[in-house]
């Protein structure tokens, strides 16, 4: 087996199933961030939670099929969470807390060269009185530090990241060149949650300032892994690593 097959196998052992069979339906708008309309097969249209805060764009189409996971709890505004939309001939996933599960699960399991030797994996680990990093993964040879980002957006086949300006995105990028530079292994881990990209790299366009970090922190150190995940109405699996464009 080469090399590149024997990883997707490992990465492919990492999955999110969805708890509940998801409802299908059809997006009718995304408004106030965090809310959507959605028609139902029956013809009735809901408002669903959109677990994103970006400008999800390349990834919303009116009238396009969506898959919307429901709620059991009788104390939220919205009966439904929006999970994926398909788009291009293919499921791109929108809830951004997915890549962290299966980030952490890819530790735990040592899916990725990355995590390699892992003994204990400790999610949203707080690093000072105001920042978590998302996960610290104790080693023998010392911790790593991890942030995770979700990925959706596509332009002529390269995943880029952000989709609109992230000062927290930022503020991540800083804290982790600062404890590599104090001796620390530090990485960014970029989750991308739709199966037609062939590249990463970050979005110049969206955000300079951090597509100027990002180089920085790379160049500096701070290890970049970006890897593809298969999305489906029953789950969310890893698939493959992608190539940083330079």
């Amino acid at each position: 087996m080469s090399k590149d097959k024997n990883q997707e196998k490992k990465l492919s052992r990492v999955c999110y199933t969805f708890a509940d069979k998801l409802t299908p339906g059809r997006l009718v708008r995304r408004y106030k961030r965090f809310l959507a309309d959605v028609t139902l097969e029956n013809g009735s249209q809901v408002v669903a939670h959109c677990p994103n805060s970006g400008s999800m764009a390349t990834c919303i189409e009116e009238n396009a099929p969506v898959y919307l996971s429901p709620s059991n709890n009788p104390k939220r505004r919205t009966a439904f969470t929006w999970e994926m939309i398909y788009i291009n001939q293919g499921w791109i996933g929108v809830n951004t807390i997915i890549p962290n599960y299966l980030a952490a699960e890819a530790a735990r399991s040592q899916a990725l060269p990355l995590f390699e030797g892992a003994v204990a994996v400790k999610p949203e680990h707080k690093i000072s009185e105001h920042t978590r990093l998302d996960l610290l993964v104790e080693k023998p040879d010392g911790p790593l530090y991890v942030e995770v980002k979700n990925v959706t957006m596509m332009v002529n086949g390269r995943a880029l990241f952000p989709d609109a300006k992230t000062t927290r995105g930022a503020k991540h990028l800083k804290e982790l060149m600062e404890l590599h530079k104090n001796g620390a292994r530090t990485a960014m881990l970029y989750i991308i949650q739709r199966p037609d990209t062939n590249s990463f790299g970050p979005a110049v366009d969206k955000d300079p300032e951090y597509a100027e970090l990002y180089h920085q922190a790379r160049s500096q150190g701070v290890e970049i892994v970006a890897v593809e995940a298969r999305v489906s109405p029953q789950e969310v699996r890893l698939h493959r690593l992608i190539t940083l464009e330079d």
